[in-house]
C-alpha cells in the first residue's frame, strides 16, 4: 500500500470519498515525498479542519451579518439586497 493509500484509508474523512480525494489532492507533492504516512494523515485532517473553520465563519457572516465576503470583489456583499 502506498503512503497516499494509507492516508486515504486512515484520515478522518475517509468515509467521504470525494472530500477525502480533494483533501489528498491539495497536499503538495514535496510533503508527500518527505513526510511519513502518519504525518500526512495529520496534514490531511488539519486541512479538513481549516476548511470547516472557514466554512463556519462564512455561514456565521451570512446568518449574523447578512453578508458574505467576496474575494473577487474584495469586500463583504450583503445578501438579499
Amino acid at each position: 500500500m502506498t503512503k497516499l493509500e494509507t492516508v486515504r484509508k486512515k484520515m478522518k474523512m475517509a468515509a467521504f470519498h470525494r472530500t477525502a480525494d480533494a483533501i489528498i489532492k491539495s497536499i503538495p507533492p514535496q510533503l508527500v515525498e518527505e513526510l511519513t504516512s502518519e504525518q500526512l494523515i495529520l496534514v490531511a485532517d488539519a486541512l479538513h479542519a481549516a476548511h470547516q473553520s472557514g466554512k463556519a465563519a462564512a455561514e456565521h457572516d451570512i446568518l449574523i451579518e447578512g453578508a458574505i465576503y467576496s474575494p473577487t470583489a474584495g469586500k463583504m456583499l450583503e445578501i438579499g439586497k
